[in-house]
């Protein structure tokens, strides 16, 4: 009887350590639209709900983190205080269309490695266009090719004289 009443108090402070840990995000979804070599922005607010200090971690899907400048992406807040995280978003050059993917936030307490805690996924639309920068790209080369073209015709008429 003895080591239950002890396995139930021990149970007991680990349930408490756990609920002490809290954790809110607004907004509760992020939708991202840029062209191809542009970048997008958009701000994430973390809160800690809970009553005790607490690390938090911001990331992305494994896919695409290498779109994704999150800064501050590692951080502690103390109970009821929020911080607003930047989110960069900036995708490859070959990417083009409609993606959806989801944005992690998770909260542990400052004895943890992320192994224990609770978080939250905030759902991301992103669309990429890219049409403007295959016509650009296209006169810029057309533009080049003409006054390289025009260079060596005026040489050309020089050296003929």
């Amino acid at each position: 009887m003895k080591n239950i009443i002890i396995l139930l108090i021990i149970i007991f402070f680990i349930l408490e350590t756990v609920s002490a840990i809290g954790i809110g995000v607004t907004p509760g979804n992020l939708n991202f639209s840029t062209q191809v070599g542009l970048s997008d922005s958009r701000s994430l607010y973390i809160i800690n709900t809970g009553t005790e200090i607490s690390n938090y971690k911001v990331y992305v899907d494994e896919d695409y983190a290498n779109w994704f400048h999150i800064s501050p992406d590692n951080f502690s807040l103390n109970a009821n205080e929020n911080k607003e995280v930047i989110l960069k978003f900036t995708p490859p050059i070959s990417s083009k269309g409609d993606f959806d993917f989801t944005v992690y936030s998770v909260s542990s307490s400052p004895s943890s490695d992320f192994s224990v805690g609770s978080g939250i996924k905030v759902p991301v639309q992103a669309t990429v266009f890219n049409s403007g920068i295959i016509v650009a790209g296209l006169i810029l080369v057309l533009l080049i090719i003409g006054t390289g073209g025009y260079c060596i015709y005026r040489k050309k008429g020089r050296n003929n004289q």
